[in-house]
């Protein structure tokens, strides 16, 4: 999917808690920053979100990685429903300068807790709302 500029996208994206109601406004409840800045390695941030229109879920993401170079940030879970099904849950989003735009990789590492969980994509479907929300406001701004 080609993108906006990727500074503007990059700069939209380490601002996602403020943001993310914005992007996703049919899937969002809240997002509240409950520890940093909400921007910088180590904030915390609660986010409750609708995958599929009706389930609500909840879960609290650390900010683990911001590479302004490599236009990285990633998020890992560490409490809420997510965490119910997966050990380890963590968000890759890299943004890539493609010549005036760019496009956006988002992978998922994860653990299940057993193997009858299923694979993570609902997720990687709502990363997609999420990235499409993300760039409709970078072109706004």
């Amino acid at each position: 999917m080609a993108l906006t500029s990727p500074k503007k996208f990059f700069h939209c994206l380490k601002d996602l808690p403020n943001l993310f109601h914005k992007a996703v406004v049919h899937e969002s409840h809240c997002t509240k920053v409950f520890e940093g800045d909400g921007k910088s390695i180590g904030s915390a941030v609660h986010f409750t979100f609708s995958l599929d229109g009706t389930n609500v879920s909840t879960t609290h993401v650390k900010i683990e990685n911001v590479d302004e170079e490599k236009h990285l940030i990633t998020l890992g879970c560490y409490d809420g429903d997510i965490m119910e099904h997966y050990k380890v849950f963590k968000v890759h989003f890299q943004v890539i300068p493609k010549d005036h735009k760019s496009s956006v990789k988002c992978s998922i590492e994860y653990e299940k807790v057993n193997e009858s969980i299923p694979e993570p994509t609902v997720y990687m479907e709502f990363d997609e709302k999420l990235i499409e929300g993300i760039d409709g406001l970078a072109l706004e701004s």
